[in-house]
């Protein structure tokens, strides 16, 4: 399981990276056609997400602490690009976020996997293992659907053909 999980993953932040390549800079925080959750949002919290999976493995959050108002669970993506960290310091986040999750699960025990989940998330992700799969698959391959729709609102082409 931890190999496809791990394909997988991966696949997501190439796919990523392929979707933010062409944006300016200062269009990072564009809402085109009233499309909340622009470039600067998705990535940053798909970066601080993976934080709080980190935490199931043991890993102290690597993104400020700041960021969790910013784009965090429940936050407001905003228009106002000097709110957002610049694209590169995001990207990096994101690639860096993703090498230690990626090395937590290549790691981990296989019993860790089948431990109880955070109490918050239980109810929705009864196991660790439930809780990994959905952060670095499901949650991730909706927001950057949410990116590829964000980019078509601004006129720029497919990244997959």
């Amino acid at each position: 399981m931890k190999k496809h999980l791990l394909f997988n993953f991966g696949f997501n932040l190439q796919y990523a990276k392929m979707l933010t390549a062409d944006i300016p800079e200062d269009q990072m925080a564009d809402q085109p056609g009233n499309i909340p959750n622009h470039a600067a949002w998705v990535i940053g919290h798909l970066a601080t997400t993976l934080d709080y999976l980190g935490a199931s493995f043991g890993l102290e959050p690597a993104c400020p602490e700041k960021w969790g108002a910013l784009v965090g669970n429940g936050s407001t993506p905003t228009s106002d690009r000097s709110q957002y960290p610049d694209k590169e310091t995001l990207i990096a986040a994101l690639e860096n976020a993703h090498s230690r999750i990626s090395e937590a699960i290549a790691s981990a025990d296989d019993d860790l996997f089948t431990s109880d989940s955070p109490e918050g998330i239980r109810a929705y992700f009864p196991t660790i293992g439930d809780f990994a799969m959905f952060v670095c698959t499901s949650h991730a391959a909706t927001h950057l659907g949410q990116l590829s729709a964000w980019r078509r609102a601004k006129g720029l082409p497919s990244v997959m053909g």
